[in-house]
């Protein structure tokens, strides 16, 4: 079911790290199997040996004392097989796999530890453009936008943006729906409305329930300020800071274009603000790009805060 799969969209972003993980694992088992069998095949190799030097080694220092005797009549000389050579290409062996394994390991663990930083930031420059998280968008798909609008290629990241709400909308509106089903008439009313290209009916449903939504999972509202912040950063503020959870929801704790009040939007902003959609201030709201802002902002809301109330 979508709800289903709704409730574990945190757990995919994970995966994609861990199958990351699990491929270098696979790449690497071989060899670390290669490398236990040369072990358990050396080991009783060098017992051998320690036991032959033991056993030869009387008779090795008569055949030194009596050297011409024995080379006069012929006697065999012993010798102890020199498997030294065997344990320095273990030992080799094991350098090289080591040189090739812990590079790979550390660039894993980088990953890992730089990803809540990276994602925050990420997240809040979506945010400052109006946009939020889709969970079904891929970690390289963010990384890319992120650079996109860092490098002011802001219309290509919109336009980006733009195809995947789009071609998304079904999706997201039956997800909402079947999580939500109390409110299915309404999101339903406000998804029709932008098929029909009205924009200016969309968009104040789509920001009420995103307000509705937010007091409903965490009883704290994303459009009413607590000490000038979101009432949402409360429940953020509750999740350890250095976790990818607590990254994937900043931008509910956030002071963004879409909650910021009259004295925190800049002179002229024509940003969506949703005190000026639903005060009757802005006019000219009513646009497609912006009914796709408002879809990505009210699917942000139903499926990570419902992620991060299934795991606080």
């Amino acid at each position: 079911m979508i709800h289903d799969k709704s409730m574990d969209a945190l757990d995919a972003h994970f995966r994609q790290w861990q199958k990351t993980a699990e491929q270098l694992r696979a790449q690497l088992t071989p060899s670390l199997k290669i490398q236990e069998t040369l072990k358990k095949s050396l080991g009783p190799l060098l017992e051998a040996q320690t036991a032959l030097e033991k056993a030869v080694g009387p008779i090795i220092s008569q055949q030194n004392r009596w050297g011409e005797l024995i080379e006069s009549f012929k006697v065999p000389q012993f010798a102890v097989p020199d498997l030294s050579i065997l344990a320095e290409q273990t030992s080799h062996f094991q350098k090289v796999l080591r040189e090739c394994i812990t590079p790979a390991f550390e660039r894993l663990q980088r990953s890992f530890r730089d990803l809540p930083p990276r994602t925050q930031e990420a997240l809040l420059l979506l945010g400052d453009h109006g946009w939020y998280l889709d969970l079904e968008m891929p970690l390289p798909g963010l990384w890319e936008l992120k650079e996109a609008l860092s490098e002011g290629n802001v219309a290509e990241a919109e336009n980006a943006l733009a195809e995947h709400f789009e071609a998304r909308q079904e999706e997201i509106e039956k997800s909402i729906s079947e999580r939500f089903p109390h409110r299915a008439h309404l999101i339903r009313a406000a998804f029709n409305a932008h098929r029909r290209e009205e924009y200016e009916l969309s968009i104040p449903v789509l920001l009420a329930q995103t307000d509705g939504i937010c007091k409903e999972l965490v009883h704290q509202y994303l459009f009413i300020k607590r000490n000038k912040k979101p009432g949402t950063a409360t429940y953020v503020d509750q999740i350890e800071a250095d976790t990818y959870r607590a990254a994937l929801l900043s931008p509910l704790a956030k002071t963004l274009p879409i909650n910021a009040s009259e004295c925190e939007r800049p002179a002229g902003s024509a940003a969506l603000n949703r005190h000026t959609v639903l005060h009757g201030e802005s006019l000219d709201y009513g646009s497609k790009i912006n009914s796709l802002k408002a879809i990505s902002l009210v699917n942000y809301v139903a499926h990570v805060l419902e992620v991060g109330k299934k795991n606080p």
